[in-house]
């Protein structure tokens, strides 16, 4: 998969202050835990929060029914995942739990639309 490059607007957390929205581009889609799949994104700028770089982030669809393919290619309200600075997310071919701690919720949107 090609990277594809979104805009990730970032709802919550309320308390987040940084740039906002997110440019990001995609990276690859993930088969995860409870037959979810995420779509692992990379920012094209890292940001801060708590005191953690963030560069990487997992999105789902936030709405039951709507398909992993609506946030890869159209607009989609997200739950929006950290992804540790140390993981190796970015070479598996799936993630568990343990990969990943939720942040927020958002909405992203191919960039230029």
């Amino acid at each position: 998969m090609g990277e594809q490059q979104h805009v990730l607007e970032v709802y919550e957390p309320y308390e987040y202050e940084g740039q906002n929205p997110l440019a990001v581009a995609g990276v690859t889609v993930l088969p995860g835990p409870m037959r979810d799949n995420y779509y692992l994104l990379r920012l094209d700028t890292p940001v801060e929060h708590d005191h953690e770089m963030i560069e990487l982030l997992l999105v789902l669809p936030h709405y039951t029914g709507d398909k992993i393919e609506r946030a890869v290619n159209s607009t989609c309200t997200v739950n929006i995942s950290r992804v540790p600075g140390d993981s190796d997310i970015a070479t598996r071919k799936q993630v568990s739990f343990k990969d990943f701690q939720r942040w927020g919720v958002g909405k992203i949107s191919l960039a230029g639309c």
